[in-house]
């Protein structure tokens, strides 16, 4: 079978589960409410069991979320857009609960960069998961996440550049095979999406990261291109990027 077909598949299956747990998680729902007003012990253990399911139940619903991205990246439509754009958008969204764990989020942006042949919403997609990556391994202590373009000959480069703890050597060995993850409730899924995404518009992504070092991840898109069908196998901008900080 046939890597599209498998990913078409796999998608439909992920998509079947989600309406079930839909199902279940209302139907759990109604009957926490049914038991919450009832002031004896019993009532209280319920709702305790109850809230443990709801919080299973959207696990799960996260998880599906993840695996149906991954495997509905399969098709891309290309138009020309502004990367920047895209940056700039992504940081505005993700900019305030950022900064609700004290993680300043800052932009150097080249703003010489031509239009580039882009799925919006895929490159979108991707730039985010990036950013909550950062802003996960900074939430505990606070820092800052740097988002950078910059064109490198007949690339444009966006990066995503954080203060935090960065990985070992180990981990990042296995940065983007699926599945793998360091976190609790992780799916494992959202680098080997980016990489996913990138080797779709004909890109690659790269990783920098050391102890103690923070992390750097710089994805790598092709300027120029015809725009089509293509199957797969904040603050203020600045011109010039931040002064060290980031990844090894």
């Amino acid at each position: 079978m046939d890597p599209a077909t498998l990913a078409q598949l796999a998608g439909g299956l992920a998509h079947e589960l989600k309406n079930p747990l839909s199902t279940l998680s209302l139907q759990l729902a109604l009957l926490r409410e049914q038991w919450q007003d009832d002031p004896g012990a019993k009532a209280r253990r319920a709702v305790r069991i109850l809230d443990g399911l709801l919080q299973q139940v959207e696990s799960l619903n996260e998880i599906l979320g993840d695996f149906l991205r991954f495997a509905r990246t399969d098709r891309i439509e290309l138009e020309p857009a502004s990367l920047n754009q895209v940056v700039q958008q992504v940081a505005a969204f993700a900019g305030p609960e950022a900064a609700a764990c004290n993680i300043g989020i800052r932009s150097y942006l080249d703003l010489d960069l031509p239009l580039l042949p882009l799925d919006v919403g895929r490159v979108r997609q991707a730039v985010l998961n990036l950013l909550i990556n950062a802003r996960q391994a900074l939430e505990h202590k606070g820092g800052h996440v740097s988002l950078i373009t910059r064109r490198d000959g007949n690339e444009a480069v966006m990066e995503v550049v954080d203060d935090g703890p960065g990985m070992a050597l180990e981990t990042l060995q296995r940065a983007f095979e699926p599945y793998f993850s360091t976190k609790k409730s992780g799916s494992g899924l959202g680098l080997p999406t980016v990489r996913r995404i990138l080797e779709a518009h004909g890109g690659r992504v790269e990783v920098e990261s050391a102890p103690g070092h923070g992390t750097r991840v710089r994805l790598r898109f092709p300027i120029g291109g015809a725009g089509g069908h293509v199957k797969m196998a904040g603050d203020d901008a600045q011109r010039d990027p931040p002064p060290g900080g980031g990844g090894r």
